[in-house]
Parts: structure tokens; sequence; C-alpha cells
């Protein structure tokens, strides 16, 4: 039978190196990466210094061009778009005008005309979408001479859509009849820098 050992002191003996060497372990661990996270924390803000200000910048113009454009859209609510439609298309009819060029509508004409037709009335109607549209009158000897200049006007691109209006069988074996055909003045070829 082995003998029973009672310890009956006060405070009896105990070993807590271990424990205080654990402790002391974790405190040093702890204080290590307590340090290495300022050092980390301090490397990051001072690495990312100039990156935050450009942020800063950018967030600053992109409120800067927020607001313009706010300020821009209340103007635009506040103009008159139908009002200055309007007035659009009245300046380029006009300027349409302006630059209309008679002798390059008569060369036109005079390369669709045939022999045995004259042009007696030119009348342009410049209209607020850009179109010309012309009021033709002719007199011709033939009885077929409206048809071959409706035809001749069909083939040219300067040209579309001519159409009808009136023929009209005159003493002397004459006839006079007046067309409507739109105009389409030849563009610059911008290619070669020569006008047509």
């Amino acid at each position: 039978m082995k003998p029973i050992h009672l310890n009956l002191a006060s405070r009896p003996y105990r070993d807590y190196r271990p424990v205080y060497a654990v402790v002391v372990a974790l405190s040093l661990l702890t204080a290590f990466l307590m340090l290495n996270n300022v050092e980390t924390y301090y490397r990051y803000t001072h690495a990312t210094k100039s990156t935050r200000a450009k942020i800063a910048q950018v967030e600053a113009q992109a409120r800067l061009e927020r607001e313009r454009e706010q300020a821009t859209v209340q103007r635009m609510k506040s103009l008159d778009l139908v009002r200055l439609g309007k007035q659009t298309k009245f300046i380029n009819a006009k300027l349409a005008e302006r630059a209309f060029s008679w002798s390059t509508l008569l060369d036109e004409l005079e390369s669709v005309l045939a022999d045995d037709v004259r042009i007696v009335s030119v009348s342009p109607q410049f209209l607020e979408n850009g179109r010309i549209d012309l009021n033709l009158n002719f007199q011709t000897k033939s009885g077929d001479g409206m048809i071959t200049t409706i035809n001749r006007m069909n083939r040219d691109p300067q040209f579309e859509g001519a159409f009808p209006r009136s023929e009209t069988a005159v003493a002397g074996g004459t006839y006079t009849f007046d067309l409507t055909v739109q105009y389409l003045p030849p563009a610059p070829l911008r290619i070669s820098g020569v006008s047509r």
C-alpha cells in the first residue's frame, strides 16, 4: 500500500514558471505584432499619400463638373427650342438663297434640255428644310418635248422628282409646259478639291 502524502501547508508550493514563460512569450509576440501593425500603417499612409492627394483632386474635379453639368442642364431647360429650331430653319433657307448659284443652275438646265426646248422662266423656292424646288416654264416645238425633258431630268443627279403641272398647245405648232422639280446643287468634290 502506498503512503498518502498530505500537503497541509497553508500555501503549498506550485511551479508557475511555465505559465509565466508563456505569458511573457505571448506578451512579447503581441507587442511585436502591434509594432508591426503600426509600422505597416505608417508605411501605407506614407506610400499612398500622393495617390490619396490625386484621388481627392479627381473627386474635386468631378464635383465641379457635376455642378457645371447641373448649371448647363438648367440653362438648356430655359431655352425655347421650338423657337430656336424655327429660327435656324429660316436662317438656313436664307443662307441657301444667298449661296444659290444661278450660273450653275443655268448650266445644269442647259445640259438636260433638248435642242427644240427653251426655258421661258425659272422660279426657285428655298424651303426651310434646305430643299430647293424649281418651278420651270418651257416652250417646245414638238409634242414630246415635255416627256423628253422629264426623262433627261430624271437621269441627271442634280434634279429629282420632275413632275408636269400643265401643258398647253399654242398657235403655230408650239407647246408650253410647266414642271416642278427638286434641284440638288452640286457639292464640292472634297477629295480632289475640284468643284463640279
